[in-house]
């Protein structure tokens, strides 16, 4: 009984989850959203988690089209990070934008070096552990600098949305990762139960980036109401 509820609830959670990838990506069809390069950028982030994560909904049976997935999975894994360091530092200001756009070629070298050095397979627990890292600290960071502020505009209110997702995901994610890495008998490391807590992530994830992005160019807002200085030449 377990294992037929498990797998209904494992179909469900993984279904929605993917699907609401692309919401983000939708909200693009509007024109506030797309005006912003910063969502811009967190729409192609989540298109991108959407389609590597197709072929966990059955539905593809082309092996060709599978193996194409799979290859384009491996080298999302790689884009992964430095877009989510890209979206950061398009939704900053002055110093801290400076330091994410270093930390960001820094990372690209660092990934670029070691694949080029050791291959895909042996440099993907270091490129992935470091990324995730990374992604951790600038969400603590970025919510940090929010929580700081007395007031806020309803850009910065909306990325308050995207760093509490990105460190639940990438939270999550990352002891996903741990208990991956670090797999023993006394771990009892179960994969059914680890893809289930990353699509229940991915779920929670997505919502919460889909209500950041609707709470900033699709609800209705009071006139004045409108942050200055959040345009595509200033995200």
């Amino acid at each position: 009984m377990k294992t037929g509820l498990y797998s209904v609830l494992y179909a469900v959670i993984s279904s929605l989850a993917i699907i609401l990838c692309f919401v983000p990506f939708v909200f693009l069809g509007f024109r506030k959203v797309r005006r912003v390069n910063t969502y811009c950028a967190i729409g192609i982030y989540w298109f991108f988690n959407g389609i590597v994560n197709l072929p966990a909904l059955r539905l593809i049976r082309s092996e060709g089209i599978r193996s194409f997935l799979a290859r384009l999975s491996d080298y999302y894994d790689l884009a992964d990070a430095p877009l989510m360091l890209l979206v950061f530092a398009l939704s900053s200001r002055g110093k801290p934008r400076k330091v994410l756009l270093l930390v960001l070629l820094g990372l690209i070298a660092g990934e670029s070096t070691l694949v080029a050095r050791k291959g895909y397979t042996p440099s993907w627990t270091v490129n992935i552990g470091v990324g995730a890292g990374l992604v951790l600290f600038f969400s603590v960071t970025g919510l940090w600098q929010y929580l700081m502020k007395m007031e806020h505009n309803r850009f910065e209110n909306s990325m308050a949305y995207f760093y509490a997702s990105s460190l639940f995901g990438y939270g999550t994610y990352l002891i996903i990762y741990l208990m991956t890495i670090f797999k023993t008998s006394y771990l009892a490391y179960n994969e059914a139960d680890s893809n289930l807590l990353y699509y229940t992530s991915l779920l929670l994830s997505a919502v919460v980036t889909s209500a950041g992005i609707w709470s900033y160019g699709l609800r209705k807002q009071h006139a004045g109401a409108v942050a200055p200085g959040y345009s595509s030449s200033s995200s």
